[in-house]
């Protein structure tokens, strides 16, 4: 074990100085204890990313950065973090300032040209591939970029010289003549390019590419009819074919025939010759359709399919869980989200769907457990502390759910909405301590982010009525709440009982009465009508509501006591 580690930091410490070395050529980076920081700045930052620490590998290479501040190779890796963590604007900054730094090196080069595609800046394409041209003339696969982002940008003819340079380089190739059709697709002049894939399909009718392309132009004219023959005819050619398929797919959806484009569908993501990419591609073309019932069963199908398809991708579990969810079955969707997370923890996301589904299916000690072993995977995650937080303050462990909760406070994003959340729950705990002035300020600090925060404003109404404290400002607080939800019964419930603590009971008991028409078998709720009702001199009524309570499984000495001595007893 010792000697792997030793390799492995061998091999870090050569990465590093090689990279580092680049640089030097360049210009004088200044005294020898600066370039010693600026070797072990950046060695300590691969090897946290190595451990998959990346926010501290981030802070090394910043450092790097300050000790020199055109260290390219630094610029580089801050540009694959930022990536990572899905800030993809820093990630293109950074990516833009490694090509400045070192123009010559490719692997920044093609670093930048993935940003452009992920970023949409399809224009900035042409030149960078011409930089890797230039540095790498026989490399064909910079050729076949340029060409194809010229085509996507709609200027086909300056791809003509690039597919005649290729063919007189390198010679004829599946991928050439690909090229050269997707040239024909885009051709300002569809009638044309039409004439000469007729033609080609007369003198080779088994190269389904060249039914596919002129498919595509019927399309691109409108003729669907002629589209979908050619198609057919291409599916008698090569049956297995799957972008013939698809193609044939698309036009029967475009036609209203989804039932045709999902058997078509079901056969390409039932084979083997498609990759998982192009299948969850396919599925997740369902998810703007999904509020249509039969869509939504679609593509629950075909993810299940890509499940059984694609065993060991991640993705394919995660996307079925993330339909799942949308079918409300909660509990399979725990499932492939925990299976998922089994081919690859690393997924934060889907960590915080695990912890958002147990929560709402009641597993709260599978919340801390889950949630405990995702905070240790990332530790700088507000979401996963107020979740495990809020489980741990239902199994009534309040001084567990501080400390998470304080947590998430201290990390919270700028989202005032969740702040908000996090606060009240924060109170709630507090609360439950009896730690009264520290409740408080949590609810006022929730309020404060959030004014319509009704969750925080009905339970500080609650608690206040409890302690019999501040009841106008708890009357307030409980009629907004009602007023953000007027079909809650809890939030009705609450504000019944401020009013009895006002002494308003008949008041009091319209809200009770509203309460429980939305929600006849709540315990406490019929107890506090009960209360009320006793109130207003209706004994009989009342010990028919503290019974019906009890039915309902409230357990407390004071309810027992109501119900034996036939009165109310705080």
């Amino acid at each position: 074990m010792l000697k792997k580690t030793f390799l492995i930091a061998l091999g870090l410490c050569c990465l590093a100085t090689s990279l580092i070395s680049q640089e030097k050529n360049s210009k004088d980076r200044g005294s020898g204890a600066e370039s010693a920081g600026v070797r072990n700045s950046f060695f300590s930052g691969l090897r946290e990313k190595t451990a998959g620490r990346i926010e501290e590998a981030e802070g090394y290479f910043k450092r790097t950065i300050e000790l020199d501040t055109a260290n390219a190779a630094a610029f580089y890796e801050l540009s694959n973090i930022y990536r990572i963590k899905q800030q993809i604007d820093l990630a293109e900054q950074f990516a833009a300032k490694a090509t400045q730094a070192n123009p010559k090196n490719k692997w920044y080069l093609l670093l930048l040209s993935d940003i452009y595609k992920q970023n949409q800046k399809l224009d900035k394409l042409p030149d960078l591939y011409d930089r890797l041209i230039a540095l790498e003339p026989n490399v064909d696969e910079h050729l076949y970029s340029k060409a194809n982002a010229l085509i996507i940008l709609g200027r086909s003819k300056e791809a003509e010289p690039i597919y005649a340079r290729i063919d007189s380089v390198f010679g004829t190739s599946a991928e050439l003549e690909m090229l050269k059709q997707r040239i024909l697709v885009n051709d300002p002049d569809p009638e044309k390019s039409i004439s000469v894939l007729e033609e080609q399909i007369s003198k080779n009718p088994r190269d389904t590419r060249n039914y596919l392309a002129l498919s595509e132009l019927y399309l691109k004219t409108g003729a669907k009819d002629k589209a979908l023959s050619r198609l057919k005819e291409a599916n008698k050619v090569e049956p297995k074919n799957p972008y013939v398929i698809l193609l044939m797919a698309d036009v029967y959806r475009s036609e209203g025939k989804n039932e045709d484009a999902y058997r078509e569908l079901k056969k390409v993501v039932s084979d083997d010759v498609l990759t998982f990419e192009v299948k969850a591609q396919i599925i997740l073309s369902y998810f703007p359709k999904l509020k249509d019932p039969k869509s939504l069963a679609e593509a629950t199908e075909l993810a299940l399919i890509t499940t059984r398809k694609h065993s060991k991708e991640p993705k394919a579990f995660a996307i079925y869980g993330d339909l799942l969810v949308q079918a409300k079955d909660l509990k399979g969707a725990k499932e492939a989200y925990k299976h998922a997370l089994s081919l690859n923890e690393k997924e934060v996301r889907l960590w915080e769907q695990l912890l958002e589904i147990e929560t709402s299916l009641g597993d709260f000690q599978a919340v801390i457990n889950d949630g405990e072993k995702a905070i240790s995977l990332f530790s700088d995650r507000s979401f996963l502390y107020f979740f495990t937080g809020v489980a741990a303050a239902q199994l009534e462990n309040h001084d567990k759910a501080i400390d998470y909760l304080l947590q998430a406070a201290a990390l919270s994003t700028q989202n005032a909405v969740y702040q908000s959340q996090v606060q009240a729950s924060l109170a709630n705990s507090l609360n439950s301590l009896k730690r009264y002035k520290e409740a408080d300020a949590a609810f006022d600090r929730a309020l404060t982010l959030d004014p319509i925060n009704a969750y925080a404003l009905n339970n500080y109404a609650y608690y206040l009525s409890l302690r019999k404290e501040r009841l106008e400002k708890a009357a307030e607080m409980s009629r907004q709440a009602n007023e953000l939800d007027p079909e809650n019964a809890s939030f009705q419930d609450t504000y019944a009982w401020v009013l009895f603590q006002q002494e308003k009971y008949q008041d009091a008991r319209l809200w009770m009465e509203k309460a429980i028409k939305n929600n006849e078998k709540s315990g406490v709720q019929l107890e506090h009508f009960g209360d009320i009702l006793f109130h207003l001199q209706e004994t009989d009524l009342a010990l028919e509501y503290w019974m019906k309570a009890k039915a309902q499984g409230v357990k407390s000495d004071t309810l027992d006591k109501k119900i034996n001595e036939k009165r109310y007893v705080e």
